[in-house]
């Protein structure tokens, strides 16, 4: 029995499950669990990716095991390992594959892809990454017989890398090249389909369209559900629940918070539990019966993700409890929460983060009566939402209290 089969089966075993039991979760064959624990079997990682899910560990814990592995074999532990967030063991497997002076080109072009979309995460170096893959691209093109599933692959890098920055026009672009070279594989492409029917969503819900975005996630969780990819079902239900509450949908939207969080429960990666953690306060804080258990769920958020949040994100959830307090017309927790979280406000860069604290302050201003403070928050909140992309139903709102606060106003003095 080798180190992998070895690992799988304490696991299996831990668990209480027999070979077929396994079998039947991950969607293999009995025959083929038999083999993997005794060392007759050397899987594919897309069925040590299969086992890892079920068996609630994760996937690099089994597939680090595999190596040293073939390069296609690395290749493919490499992709999964992306998608797992986990960009350090990616770029190891990088390095150690391009020590080998034997790589056959098409090996070679896939290296360089899958470097590129490790380093595009970093501005710093993501125009680099960008120069890569469009010269891959270019190769792909002019190629006699080139591979689709590696032609995808470029055009779907390329929309991610210009989704990280934040120009959604052309990755949008780039995704639905992507999508439409999926087109001529037999099956379309399967796993892939879904994932580039997520990151399409994804562009559609930054600019607007939020009814296609939902239509082209409701598409991609059957086929996540199909492989095993619970992280991105659960990815899936989240990016609908923020779809809806755009639309204004705030029941069906913490609905689908809820049911993304077992899906992200189920996984083992870095990001699971933060987007588990932050479904459930969205859950609650944009339940229609809204009652202080929101309250508890975003200090649940503070204290449980304060290690890993940035100090605008701090400062977000903060003002959204806030903002609880406000929609209950607790004035003096609201006030309390506020003040605190001002001096952090105060310190950010302008950005979307600071303009909802102010649009917080300003209502609150207002419920008290202090409309000359209201509209001078309001309309502070909008000259900044204003400035930002992607925050019109913000600006809208922050023009509707200045507005409203400025009428006040004018009665006031009017009745004087």
């Amino acid at each position: 029995m080798n180190k992998l089969g070895e690992k799988i089966k304490a696991c299996r075993e831990a668990k209480g499950w027999n070979q077929k039991e396994l079998a039947e979760r991950a969607d293999v064959s009995p025959a083929t669990v038999s083999a993997v624990e005794n060392g007759r079997f050397v899987p594919s990682p897309d069925v040590v990716h299969r086992i890892a899910a079920e068996l609630g560990v994760k996937f690099y814990e089994l597939a680090e095991l595999l190596l040293p592995a073939r390069v296609d074999t690395a290749l493919e532990i490499g992709r999964q390992l992306v998608v797992d967030v986990e960009f350090g063991r990616v770029l190891r497997i990088v390095q150690d594959l391009q020590e080998q002076a034997d790589l056959l080109e098409y090996q070679a072009d896939e290296l360089a892809r899958l470097e590129a979309h490790v380093l595009l995460f970093w501005p710093e170096s993501r125009m680099q990454s960008i120069e890569t893959l469009y010269a891959l691209s270019s190769k792909t093109e002019r190629a006699a017989h080139a591979d689709p599933t590696f032609a995808f692959r470029v055009q779907n890098t390329l929309g991610i890398a210009w989704h990280q920055n934040y120009d959604f026009i052309t990755a949008l672009h780039h995704f639905t090249r992507a999508k439409e070279i999926l087109s001529f594989l037999p099956d379309h492409g399967g796993l892939l389909y879904g994932r580039v029917l997520y990151n399409i969503s994804d562009c559609l819900r930054y600019v607007g369209r939020d009814e296609e975005a939902i239509t082209h996630l409701e598409k991609a969780i059957p086929l996540f559900q199909q492989e095993h990819h619970f992280y991105s079902v659960g990815a899936c239900y989240y990016a609908i629940g923020i779809s809806l509450k755009n639309l204004g949908r705030m029941q069906e939207a913490a609905e689908a918070c809820r049911q993304s969080v077992p899906w992200f429960e189920k996984t083992q990666n870095q990001s699971s539990k933060w987007f588990a953690t932050r479904a459930r306060s969205y859950a609650s804080v944009w339940n229609p019966d809204l009652t202080l258990d929101a309250v508890a769920r975003l200090e649940e958020e503070l204290r449980e993700l304060r290690d890993r949040m940035p100090p605008k994100d701090v400062a977000v959830t903060t003002t959204r409890i806030a903002k609880v307090y406000l929609d209950l017309h607790m004035l003096a927790e609201a006030k309390s929460v506020l003040e605190k979280v001002e001096p952090l406000c105060a310190s950010l860069h302008p950005c979307g983060e600071r303009a909802f604290f102010l649009l917080n302050y300003a209502k609150y201003h207002f419920a008290v009566g202090d409309y000359d403070s209201a509209s001078s928050y309001a309309f502070e909140a909008a000259d900044l939402y204003a400035s930002l992309r992607f925050f019109h139903t913000d600006l809208q709102e922050c023009l509707r209290v200045g507005k409203e606060a400025v009428y006040k106003l004018r009665e006031e003095g009017a009745c004087g």
